[in-house]
Formats: C-alpha cells, sequence, structure tokens
C-alpha cells in the first residue's frame, strides 16, 4: 500500500513538473519514457485529448493550466495541472488513469489497500473513509504540505487529486457531472 501511494505520488509531482520548468518544483524522480512507434504517439495523443475533456476547466479558485499524459512502467496516467494565484505552491494535480488498459493493475492495487488499511510511518497518515458512496484512500504528507486523495470510479477509472488542501477539501473538487463525463469511455 505505501509504496503504491508513493508511487502514485512520485506519477503527481512528476506531472505536474513535466511541463513546467518553474524552478519552484523540485523532481522527485526521473521518469523512463517508453520509446513508442508512431501509432503509439497517435493513440496516446487521442487518448489524451478524449480525457482532456474530463478535467474541468476550475477546481474552486484553482484554474486549469494545462493537461498532459505520462507513461510510466506500461502504465498511462493523464493528469491536469491546477493553479491558485502566480505561486506555483499553490497547485493541484488530478490524476485519471484507465484501469482497462492493457498492464495496469491500479484497481487491483486500490482494492488490496483498502482491503488491508495500512497505517502510516512518522507523520504520514492513511485516511480509509467511504465518500458519496465512494471508497476512498487519504494520504497525507504534513511534513511536504501535500496531501492527496484517490478513488476509484466504476470499477475502471482510478483518480487521484493531489495539493495542500484537506483530504475533505479536494474531495469537494470532485463533481458527480464530471464524473459521469467518463460514462462515455
Amino acid at each position: 500500500m505505501k509504496t503504491y501511494l508513493k508511487i502514485v505520488t512520485v506519477f503527481v509531482l512528476i506531472a505536474s513538473c513535466q511541463s513546467n520548468k518553474k524552478e519552484d518544483i523540485n523532481i522527485v524522480a526521473t521518469l523512463e519514457r517508453e520509446d513508442t512507434s508512431q501509432n503509439n504517439d497517435m493513440d496516446t495523443s487521442k487518448t489524451q485529448q478524449q480525457f482532456s475533456d474530463f478535467f474541468p476547466k476550475e477546481l474552486g479558485e484553482y484554474k486549469l493550466i494545462e493537461v498532459s499524459e505520462a507513461t510510466v512502467l506500461s502504465r498511462t496516467i493523464t493528469s491536469a495541472f491546477y493553479l491558485k494565484g502566480d505561486n506555483i505552491k499553490n497547485n493541484i494535480v488530478y490524476n485519471l488513469e484507465d484501469g482497462n488498459k492493457k498492464g495496469s493493475s491500479v484497481l487491483k492495487d486500490f482494492e488490496i489497500s483498502y482491503k488491508y488499511q495500512n497505517k502510516g510511518e512518522g507523520d504520514t497518515e492513511y485516511i480509509y473513509k467511504e465518500r458519496d458512496g465512494y471508497k476512498t484512500i487519504a494520504f497525507l504528507q504534513p511534513e511536504e504540505n501535500r496531501n492527496e486523495i484517490l478513488f476509484i470510479y466504476r470499477q475502471r477509472f482510478s483518480i487521484v487529486l493531489e495539493g495542500t488542501e484537506q483530504p475533505d477539501k479536494l474531495w469537494s473538487y470532485i463533481k458527480e457531472e464530471d464524473l459521469k463525463k467518463l460514462d462515455n469511455y
């Protein structure tokens, strides 16, 4: 569980830094990009465009800056980066991963994590809670002033919101009308 959440956190941080070369952001890990054929590039572009329609233009006071896609260890994650004001540290990253894609173990990983409900080490804390009918896992990292909340939608999509806000506030940005857009995929 802890390893999975750390991997997701690394994905979130890297995705948020991917196209944004701001000095305030430190890259936690280096992604190994898979070399893909031209056909895979076209598929990736199509998927990114398809899922970019899912992400709202605003999350409260946070404005959508960009949508990007990263493939890591044969897992493809589409990310939206939101910024509040001019300070790069005031950001939210909204990740979406299709659990039906070949090589994705995200659904199984989530279910195992939720079932065993691991405890965090040090100041790190996990909160397992049902919100609006969805099983959620919140991962709090006070030492880094970053939190995230993740859940599975329709036994297919892994959704993660990560930012400085508390889990309940992050959850408030999840809107049912946005989720319903995924029903068409």
